[in-house]
């Protein structure tokens, strides 16, 4: 038997007797409620030892999944019904993790079951654990996460490592909020895209560009609103004033190298010779510019319109080449250009929609067509240090924007 083999064995116990452990501490903790009166000092004090016992034991068990238990600590003189609402709490979060502290954009609408976690049973935690063990990265990240904790050397590095790792295994719990069979994560600092089910099976893996570290690509939660075939790309007013109206101050021949539609305040095209290119400024500028559809275009022939307001979206791109000649994929200006254009595409829209043709045809003078899908696909863009790559095995990605400094 092989590493590899006996690893993922391992893993596999290691959850597998996690989830007994919670089946037979809760089937204890309930026969033994059941059993007792409750009317006397004596029996009180048994209730608080027994529910002390079932949220240590729980807690014992979120340690091994990366789990901060220390805010689920108990004070001498908690009651039992405080006890359990800490119990309670735990469970939440072995289920559905916490927010992570770096979404500066929440678009996707949770569900989550409020109710369930105060008078869920035994049955109900092994079920709870379950539906996490169906998800293979998570179940990897676990592995690795408890390999690195019985290595028994306690340092800083140690510690770093397992923090990271932590931060992962929340996001994977955090996704069991939203109730989809099928998802995008975008990995910043990896610069890769995946597209999981429910088992963490990667359905699409490909290599992405993101944003550089002056113009960051945002953290959020969103989901795929449309996908648009030749689209405009209507510049960011930011990108606009400081890098294109300074070069086509200097040579109007810039504008029509680029394609760009001077669009004015009751949009309308603009001749741009008609502008008194001299008097503008970043504080006077009524203009709005955009980059005509086509092969050239900043956005390529492909689309994602992602809900936000921060102008963030997914595309194509007319640099394909980039992807093979260059090992910089923090290059763009924020948004996520995606290697695979075509099979995303037909994903998303749930149909064989884009033949693998479509990106060479590249037809002329093109608007853009909009295409609904056939309902909501959430997108992750995470910031995940630390992960497990297709093979199972854990990765640490540069910290590409210095935040976990």
């Amino acid at each position: 038997m092989d590493n590899e083999s006996k690893k993922k064995i391992g893993i596999g116990v290691a959850i597998t007797a996690g989830i007994v452990l919670l089946f037979f501490v809760g089937k204890w903790f309930i026969t033994r409620q059941a059993g007792e009166p409750t009317t006397t000092a004596g029996n009180d004090e048994k209730k608080v030892e027994q529910a002390q016992f079932s949220l240590h034991a729980l807690c014992r068990y979120a340690d091994s999944v990366g789990i901060d238990t220390a805010r689920y600590s108990v004070k001498p003189t908690s009651t039992d019904a405080e006890i359990d609402d800490k119990r309670a709490d735990l469970l939440m979060e072995i289920r559905y993790g916490k927010k992570p502290s770096r979404l500066t954009f929440s678009g996707l609408k949770e569900k989550v079951d409020s109710a369930w976690a105060p008078k869920a049973d035994a049955t109900d935690m092994v079920e709870s654990v379950a539906k996490l063990t169906t998800f293979g990265p998570y179940n990897q990240l676990v592995g690795h996460y408890n390999r690195i904790r019985r290595g028994g050397r306690s340092n800083s590095l140690t510690a770093d490592t397992l923090r990271l790792i932590r931060q992962t295994l929340n996001f994977y719990r955090y996704t069991n909020r939203f109730d989809a069979d099928q998802f995008v994560v975008v990995n910043i600092p990896a610069a890769e895209l995946n597209v999981f089910d429910r088992k963490g099976t990667r359905l699409l893996p490909m290599d992405v560009i993101v944003g550089k570290p002056d113009r960051q690509t945002p953290c959020m939660t969103t989901y795929v609103q449309n996908v648009v075939a030749y689209p405009y790309w209507n510049v960011p007013r930011k990108i606009a004033l400081e890098e294109v109206l300074p070069r086509m101050q200097k040579n109007i021949a810039y504008v029509y190298n680029q394609n760009f539609q001077i669009i004015d305040e009751k949009e309308q095209e603009v001749d741009p010779e008609e502008v008194d290119w001299n008097s503008l400024s970043a504080t006077n500028f009524p203009y709005r510019i955009r980059q005509a559809s086509g092969c050239e275009n900043s956005l390529g022939l492909l689309k994602f319109v992602l809900a936000n307001p921060l102008a963030i979206y997914l595309h194509d791109t007319n640099s394909r080449d980039l992807f093979t000649q260059s090992a910089n994929r923090w290059r763009s200006h924020g948004c996520v250009r995606v290697q695979k254009p075509v099979e995303l595409a037909n994903l998303v829209l749930g149909a064989k929609t884009f033949t693998p043709d479509f990106m060479n045809k590249c037809l002329i003078d093109q608007k853009p067509r909009q295409l609904d899908i056939p309902k909501k696909f959430p997108v992750f863009i995470a910031y995940n240090i630390a992960d497990v790559d297709a093979g199972g095995k854990l990765t640490f990605y540069k910290d590409v924007y210095s935040l976990d400094k």
